[in-house]
C-alpha cells in the first residue's frame, strides 16, 4: 500500500472570445458565439512508500522513503455557442459547447528506488472532460433580473490516469510505474439567482449553486452548495468591472479505494467542509 500525503493541480487558462449579433425578429437579436482557449498544466504528487514497496529492480530491499511525481504540458480547446435575446427585456437565452482538451503529460518520479534508479522519466494521457452549458436570465421588474444556468460537464470520461517509464534501463520501457485511479461520474452544476440594478453605474447579484459529485467513492469531490454575492460597476457600455465572492458547503463523505487496491485499500470517512473563493475581473467590448 502507498498513500498520498499531498496532491496539487495547477492550471492556467489563455482565452480568446468573440461574438456576432444579427437582427431576428422586431426586437429580438440572434448571436453567434466562439472561442479558443490555451491551457498549461502542471501536477504533482507525493507517496509515502512502505519498506520494501514495490519491488526493486535488482531486488534490494527498499526502506520506508516518499516518492515524488511532477508533470507538465500544454494544450489547446476551443468552445461555440449560439444565443438569444431581447434587450427590452433584459432577455437572454444561451448555449454553449466547450470542447475536450487532451493533455500528454511528461515528468519523472523521483524517490521510488532511491539508489538504484533515482529518477524515472515518466509519461501518460489525460483529458479534461467536455461540457454542456445552458444559461437563461429575464427582467422580473423595474431593475430586477432573475437568471439561473444548468451545466453539464463529460467527467465519466475519465476513469484512471497511468504513467509509464519512457527510458530504457532497469525498468522496461513503456511499464506502469503509477497512476490515479479516479473513476469519476458526469457533473452537473445547477445555479438560480437574482439581480438588481442601483444606479447606472452600479448592480448588485446574489445565486444559490449546486454541484454534484463527480466522486463514485475514489475521490473527495462529494456534493458543494455556494452562495455569491457580486457586484459590478460598468463606467460606460465599453467596460466594466466585476467583484464577487463565494462561501458554501463541501459535504461529507467516504472514499473507499478497496476494489481497484484490493487488500491493500482503505476507508476513510470525511466531514462537512467550508469552501469559498473570492474574484475580481475585467471586460472591455469592441
Amino acid at each position: 500500500m502507498y498513500v498520498a500525503i499531498e496532491q496539487e493541480i495547477t492550471s492556467r487558462d489563455y482565452g480568446l472570445n468573440c461574438s456576432y449579433r444579427f437582427v431576428a425578429g422586431e426586437k429580438g437579436y440572434f448571436r453567434i458565439l466562439g472561442g479558443v482557449s490555451y491551457q498549461e498544466v502542471e501536477g504533482y504528487q507525493s507517496r509515502f512508500l512502505p519498506r520494501g514497496f514495490p519491488d526493486n529492480p535488482l531486488g534490494r530491499l527498499e526502506g520506508f522513503r516518499t516518492g515524488y511525481l511532477n508533470v507538465e504540458d500544454k494544450s489547446w480547446g476551443w468552445r461555440l455557442g449560439a444565443a438569444y435575446e431581447i434587450p427590452e427585456y433584459a432577455l437572454r437565452a444561451s448555449v454553449v459547447y466547450q470542447s475536450r482538451v487532451k493533455y500528454n503529460l511528461e515528468g519523472t518520479i523521483t524517490g521510488l528506488f532511491s539508489q538504484t534508479v533515482p529518477v524515472i522519466p515518466v509519461e501518460g494521457e489525460a483529458e479534461v472532460p467536455d461540457s454542456v452549458e445552458v444559461k437563461f436570465q429575464t427582467g422580473i421588474a423595474p431593475n430586477w433580473l432573475a437568471f439561473g444556468s444548468v451545466k453539464w460537464t463529460n467527467w465519466s470520461i475519465v476513469k484512471d490516469i497511468p504513467f509509464y517509464n519512457t527510458a530504457a534501463g532497469l525498468i522496461p520501457v513503456g511499464a506502469r510505474i503509477t497512476g490515479l485511479d479516479l473513476y469519476y461520474q458526469d457533473g452537473w452544476t445547477i445555479s438560480g439567482g437574482v439581480a438588481h440594478k442601483l444606479n447606472d453605474q452600479w448592480s448588485v447579484a446574489s445565486s444559490l449553486t449546486w454541484d454534484r459529485a463527480t466522486t463514485t467513492g475514489l475521490t473527495s469531490q462529494t456534493d458543494v452548495w455556494t452562495l455569491g454575492l457580486g457586484t459590478v460597476y460598468s463606467p460606460n457600455e465599453r467596460f466594466e468591472v466585476r467583484l464577487a465572492g463565494v462561501v458554501g458547503l463541501l459535504t461529507s463523505g467516504t472514499m473507499d479505494n478497496r476494489r481497484t487496491s484490493g487488500l491493500a485499500g482503505y476507508v476513510a470517512d470525511f466531514d462537512d467542509d467550508f469552501v469559498g473563493a473570492l474574484s475580481i475581473s475585467a471586460k472591455l467590448k469592441f
